[in-house]
């Protein structure tokens, strides 16, 4: 305990031995994990400075800027008086609609302010981005959590559109202390780049057609932010198999920074993150009588900003024949971690064959999903919804929510005591940003049409 806030580290493996010639890859959990504390959340409550950023372009019409301005307001009543907001409009052009101030101030003039507003231009995403990150900018690191929100439905086409550029600064920027969080509006957006503008800025990603669809997500937003315990947590993985890249995997969508460190999202009370690693289970053979074959440094930040360090090593396995590795149990909740990985990868070679309407390659790959999903409940669901958008040749919808479960099933903020079990019902009385979802795109409430 530090500073009466723990962090636990934990390293796990699928299996506590290893097998020579056994053709597979030997899978390490690592988890970090924030446990409830006996304090009065409220009472010790992170006041937030959050910008909303809100695209006004021409693709906005049909009444997606109707929504995207719902969904504002429907934010803004979930901060506290005492928090900070700003508000920033794009097309082409970027202007600051409300300057930096009291989320109480803010609750009087955004609905004022917001109703001129109309589609109109083209998309300048990054420099509404950028201006957003610019109005937090001086109260980042100030005991404040700092987090733009970019609310849109289409695609960059005006200034800075190269994604790893954008990526990078966003990721600069989250390192400064201000973090982002996407929404998509909509059908239409650009899905890569904004779960991608979320991965880089250590925030989430969402999306929805109507306000409606969102309320859960903003629930789970705001939710999360203001639980927040530890934040800009960096892990350096140390092992001799690093001059050898291809021997080594890290299986989220973690970035680095420019230092080498995985950077990961913040920890919430109550919720862990983890990251999943195959190494070369030859290699580890091979290397492991001679020192650790990996070390784990994780830097985090605590609520006020102050920087601490742990570390764990993963310790030396028993060799033993392939036929008695075969035999060897399984721990259950590295081998779930996996499977989910791997299922997300076979939803993203879906998602492309969707783009490009090969139908059959698709239900091949349905197959894969639903032969992974027998053990795990939640994945039964999903792949069900999926299986029903499918049928329906639904490509729009099947894309995006492709693209979002992917997304959680590797990146998600998991519960403490994460289990196999899936109940809409149960998930329904967690936290939200810590539920197990069936549609990504819709409230828990509608999951089941």
């Amino acid at each position: 305990m530090i500073n009466g806030r723990e962090l636990e580290v934990v390293l796990g493996t699928r299996k506590q031995v290893l097998a020579s010639n056994s053709g597979e890859s030997l899978d390490v959990l690592l988890r970090l994990r924030a446990p409830m504390q006996e304090i009065h959340m409220q009472a010790n409550r992170t006041p937030l400075a959050v910008s909303l950023v809100i695209d006004r372009s021409g693709s906005m019409g049909e009444g997606r800027l109707t929504e995207a301005k719902r969904c504002a307001l429907d934010l803004l009543s979930r901060l506290k008086d005492e928090d900070w907001v700003s508000v920033v409009i794009y097309d082409d052009q970027v202007e600051v609609l409300l300057e930096t101030m009291s989320a109480r101030m803010a609750k009087t003039l955004l609905p004022i302010r917001l109703e001129g507003i109309q589609p109109r231009s083209m998309t300048n995403l990054h420099g509404g981005w950028l201006k957003g990150a610019e109005t937090l900018a001086p109260r980042a690191g100030h005991g404040m959590v700092s987090r733009v929100i970019l609310l849109s439905d289409g695609h960059a086409n005006r200034g800075l559109q190269e994604r790893e550029s954008i990526y990078e600064q966003v990721r600069e920027l989250a390192s400064a202390g201000v973090t982002t969080s996407t929404v998509g509006i909509g059908l239409d957006f650009n899905e890569e780049l904004m779960t991608g503008i979320a991965t880089a800025g250590q925030g989430n990603s969402w999306y929805g057609q109507r306000a409606e669809d969102l309320a859960e997500s903003f629930d789970a937003e705001l939710g999360f932010l203001t639980s927040l315990v530890w934040h800009d947590l960096r892990i350096k993985l140390t092992t001799p198999l690093l001059p050898r890249m291809g021997q080594i995997k890290v299986r989220n969508d973690y970035v680095k920074n420019t230092g080498g460190q995985y950077c990961l999202p913040a920890i919430a009370q109550g919720s862990e993150v983890w990251m999943a690693i195959s190494l070369s289970m030859s290699e580890v053979i091979h290397l492991q009588d001679n020192g650790s074959v990996l070390h784990c440094t994780i830097l985090a930040k605590d609520k006020d900003g102050i920087e601490h360090e742990f570390a764990v090593s993963l310790p030396q396995l028993k060799v033993v024949s392939l036929a008695d590795y075969q035999l060897a149990e399984e721990n259950e909740l590295v081998a779930r971690r996996f499977n989910e990985v791997e299922s997300a990868d076979i939803q993203r070679e879906a998602r492309v064959h969707v783009r490009d309407r090969n139908w059959s390659a698709v239900e091949r790959l349905m197959g894969k999903l639903e032969e992974r999903s027998r053990e795990n409940p939640w994945l039964v669901e999903t792949v069900s919804y999926l299986r029903k958008l499918l049928e329906r040749r639904d490509h729009d919808a099947m894309e995006k929510e492709l693209m979002y479960s992917s997304d959680k099933l590797k990146n998600r903020v998991a519960e403490l005591n994460d289990s196999m079990s899936f109940c809409m019902m149960e998930e329904a009385v967690k936290p939200a940003f810590m539920r197990k979802k069936v549609s990504q795109g819709r409230n828990s409430d509608s999951q089941e049409t």
